[in-house]
């Protein structure tokens, strides 16, 4: 499965980039072609589409994923006319709708959302759409009413991932106690992964006991943890929704000398690899943030040369283990390194 995703996977991954400069190519071919398209009377018609304009992207908060998903916009804009300008919102929903309409007021010409909630990345687009701005959203976590406001998605199948997290721990631990750190509530993002998760372990001996938000971030992810140790001793499984929440939670297992405690992840930054080399951390479900943020802004490119992108682009996902790690992220990076200096300062 690992060799299958390497070389399939990598392959849909750069798909989305060869598409930008293709479509770069071909439009400055026919502009040149046909910017002085006349008839007999000499009258022009039929204007060159010129690639310029600035492009807003709102990220849900700021660590390494978030600068990850950053880098794929940058990607998707490399070779083009646009500029790209990048905030964060710190998980407030407020913030992000706040932040778009920022945007909008500066004259963007596109937007890429990468949501806190599903309501308040849809009232932005929603208000993108009413100034003709087309708007792209960096993590599709399922139909939702607000999708007629999106030109096109990153979509992750979030059930799924929970199933494979499900899948893994069957295969490699012993039933007992779970610790689950989700996300941000709200997202749909963490609901769905509960979601397959707790599908597969029905009736299976494994119990979640403890499942608290942990908001990306380390400390409040230590937090949970800690909480969940003080009420349940014999603790043996810690699921947690994201690299940044898990590099927390693996120091705080390494301090307090368990190296017996299962711990899983979901997707994967620097500092998570390394972990994964360590008994603190044993798998990831592993999907690529670089190519969620180059999927939602090669959808609002191709809206801004008037075509109709595929409204669901699927972001590959596969469980990852410290033998597997390195090959997957070759084949899919977590972020694309040549802008990793320009994400630096968010």
């Amino acid at each position: 499965m690992t060799e299958e995703f390497s070389h399939i996977g990598r392959r849909r991954f750069l798909q989305g980039a060869a598409a930008v400069a293709i479509g770069g190519g071909l439009i400055a071919a026919c502009g040149g072609d046909d910017d002085k398209s006349t008839d007999a009377a000499g009258d022009s018609s039929t204007p060159a589409v010129t690639e310029a304009g600035l492009i807003g992207l709102t990220l849900n908060g700021l660590n390494d994923y978030t600068k990850g998903v950053a880098t794929g916009v940058y990607k998707a804009l490399e070779g083009t006319g646009y500029s790209l300008e990048v905030v964060q919102v710190n998980y407030d929903a407020a913030q992000e709708l706040a932040a778009a309409e920022a945007f909008l007021a500066k004259g963007v010409v596109g937007l890429v959302i990468q949501p806190n909630t599903v309501e308040s990345a849809g009232a932005a687009a929603e208000k993108a759409v009413a100034q003709g701005v087309p708007a792209g959203n960096c993590i599709w976590p399922g139909a939702s009413a607000s999708d007629e406001f999106f030109v096109g998605v990153a979509e992750l199948d979030s059930v799924q991932g929970g199933r494979l997290i499900g899948e893994y721990l069957i295969a490699n631990a012993t039933p007992g106690k779970v610790c689950v750190v989700q996300g941000v509530v709200g997202q749909g993002f963490s609901e769905r992964i509960d979601e397959g998760l707790d599908e597969v372990l029905k009736d299976s001996g494994f119990e979640v006991v403890v499942r608290e938000q942990g908001f990306f971030d380390r400390t409040q992810a230590v937090g949970v943890v800690e909480n969940a140790f003080t009420a349940h001793p014999d603790l043996g499984i810690i699921v947690a929704y994201s690299a940044s929440m898990s590099n927390g939670i693996s120091q705080w297992l390494k301090d307090q000398g368990k190296d017996t405690v299962l711990h899983i992840s979901s997707d994967a930054d620097e500092e998570m690899i390394g972990w994964m080399k360590t008994p603190y951390q044993s798998a990831t479900r592993y999907y690529s943030s670089a190519q969620t943020g180059l999927i939602a802004a090669n959808a609002v490119l191709a809206s801004l040369r008037g075509e109709t992108p595929e409204f669901r682009t699927v972001v590959e996902q596969v469980m990852a283990t410290s033998e597997t790690i390195d090959s997957i992220v070759e084949a899919n990076p977590y972020m694309f390194m040549e802008f990793k200096d320009k994400v630096q300062n968010i």
